[in-house]
């Protein structure tokens, strides 16, 4: 997703773990990207606007980590996400339990989003996956707006299919959401995606597609 403040945040990970010891078994992964919009979950954030970000991750034995920043979209604006997750694989179904946190520094928490809290907002991940298909659960049970996101995605070599759904149950009703997302590798660091909103509780949003070209530049 997206990358950040390199140095600080790594360290702070690292210590998390009890890691900040032996640095010479961590290995840290790179890379910095360009999109023409901020695409996420199906929603256009950026309206359209280019976002630039960047990634610094890592793992130790099945812990993985890491920071994402980025430019951020027009509602929320910049930010930086934290997240680790454990995982592994057994008889050739894969396995991770996650956490992610996302963080709005320049957002004001009177103005912040319903269920962000400060201009923050975390997930609980599960994952499980078999034959290049993958089912991910993103659970942020503890936001007040009790949103829940769930996605069916099928890797197909340089082709991805991804289903995802939006549950969000607030205290204004529920909220649904439903998008089909087609994504193309072109090469190692070129890829495009077509997202399509299939179903939605708002009428507006249910014939708007979104096309993503995005460029990673790892270092």
């Amino acid at each position: 997703m997206k990358t950040f403040n390199k140095t600080l945040i790594a360290a702070a990970t690292l210590t998390t773990f009890g890691l900040a010891a032996a640095p010479a078994a961590v290995a840290l992964d790179a890379s910095a990207s360009v999109a023409t919009s901020y695409l996420w979950r199906g929603l256009d954030l950026g309206s359209g606007t280019p976002a630039l970000s960047a990634d610094v991750s890592g793992s130790v034995g099945d812990v993985s980590y890491g920071l994402w920043v980025s430019s951020g979209d027009t509602s929320a604006g910049t930010e930086y996400d934290l997240y680790a997750s454990y995982g592994g694989e057994m008889g050739g179904l894969s396995y991770s339990l996650g956490f992610a946190q996302y963080n709005y520094p320049t957002t004001d928490s009177d103005d912040a989003v319903a269920g962000f809290q400060g201009g923050k907002a975390e997930d609980v991940i599960y994952s499980l996956g078999f034959s290049g298909i993958t089912a991910t659960v993103y659970d942020a049970e503890d936001s007040d707006f009790g949103a829940a996101y769930n996605t069916l995605a099928f890797d197909l070599g340089s082709i991805g299919v991804l289903l995802g759904d939006h549950d969000n149950q607030g205290d204004d009703g529920t909220v649904e959401m439903s998008h089909l997302d087609l994504s193309y590798s072109v090469n190692d660091s070129l890829s495009l995606t077509v997202s399509t909103i299939i179903s939605s509780s708002f009428e507006a949003d249910e014939t708007d597609t979104t096309v993503v070209a995005s460029y990673t530049l790892p270092f």
